[in-house]
């Protein structure tokens, strides 16, 4: 496939991870809009350190509006966080009838199709992604990045004969970048079991602010067994087909997560909001409609919106 440029929208510790992988093998504009950041990424790069190393210097500009101006861009990765989406359409929807394929860089049952829907274009591939990024930016040089986890393959696929050629091609070029990527037929159920799965751990790891690797071990394993349980019913009733072995796969990944400290977790000890709202909610929304009972999640989606209360000023932070 053609690839002469890509852009990311996102400078968080996924965009700029990205952009560090991909960066050294083919031009890549990143939006960056904090400055000092910016400034930073600029002058020195990114490196990734952990799970996976590379070092990257992508092109830097501070708004989606500046991508515009700048020829050819074959590919937009959207990295920001899911809260950020509606943000990040209102921003390239002036843009819609040039723009290329869109790429949900972001885990969570519907983002991808969130851009579907707001943007009105079929052009968007969806990825999973299984590995865990968390920004360094203490120090001098690179902008660090930490990548405590890594777990290939991650998925990319979409929907219909354009969009799915392009996924497949674009497996191909991130594997070859050192992302170790597959094309997936179905990509809703990669999506789903990823989901589920943070689902499952995210939340339960903000609450008591335990790393992953942890929590199999802890007295809340059952909380995360109840969640994960209900999560699959929700699928099962959707008609999405999980395979025999998903339980048993998802705890087990959950337990070799080591010191990961889930960004759910991160965003509560930071003070931010959270992504409750592409997790958990999601899963309590289709449950509804489809008539499923899910009341481990409806508890821990208000405990959550607890923090995020806090974080909007609602409240004391803990």
């Amino acid at each position: 496939m053609r690839l002469e440029r890509i852009a990311i929208v996102g400078a968080g510790a996924m965009g700029c991870s990205l952009a560090a992988i991909t960066a050294p093998h083919v031009p890549t504009v990143l939006v960056v809009r904090r400055p000092e950041r910016a400034t930073r990424i600029r002058r020195e790069g990114v490196r990734l350190e952990g799970a996976l190393r590379r070092e990257g210097k992508p092109e830097v500009v501070p708004h989606v509006d500046d991508l515009a101006d700048i020829h050819p861009v074959d590919l937009v990765f959207i990295a920001t966080k899911t809260t950020a989406i509606p943000e990040v359409c209102q921003a390239l929807r002036p843009h819609r009838r040039e723009l290329p394929f869109l790429v949900s860089y972001q885990n969570g049952i519907e983002p991808g199709r969130t851009l579907l829907r707001t943007l009105g274009t079929s052009r968007v591939l969806r990825m999973v992604l299984h590995y865990g990024a968390v920004l360094r930016e203490h120090g001098s040089g690179p902008l660090r990045v930490q990548i405590p986890l890594n777990q290939p393959p991650h998925w990319i696929g979409g929907e219909g004969e354009e969009v799915q050629a392009v996924a497949r091609a674009l497996a191909v070029r991130l594997s070859a970048m050192g992302l170790e990527t597959r094309f997936a037929e179905d990509i809703e159920v990669p999506v789903w079991r990823k989901g589920l799965m943070n689902a499952a751990s995210n939340p339960v790891a903000a609450l008591v602010r335990e790393r992953l690797g942890e929590l199999l071990r802890s007295p809340a394993r059952p909380l995360i067994e109840r969640l994960l349980d209900e999560g699959i019913a929700v699928a099962r009733a959707a008609g999405i087909e999980l395979g025999a072995g998903f339980r048993d796969e998802a705890l087990a990944s959950m337990a070799a997560g080591g010191t990961h400290r889930p960004s759910m977790a991160e965003d509560v000890l930071e003070g931010r909001t959270t992504e409750i709202t592409q997790l958990n909610e999601q899963i309590v929304a289709r449950a509804e409609a489809l008539g499923v009972p899910t009341p481990t999640h409806r508890a821990v989606v208000e405990l959550i919106r607890t923090f995020d209360w806090r974080a909007a000023g609602g409240g004391p932070r803990a």
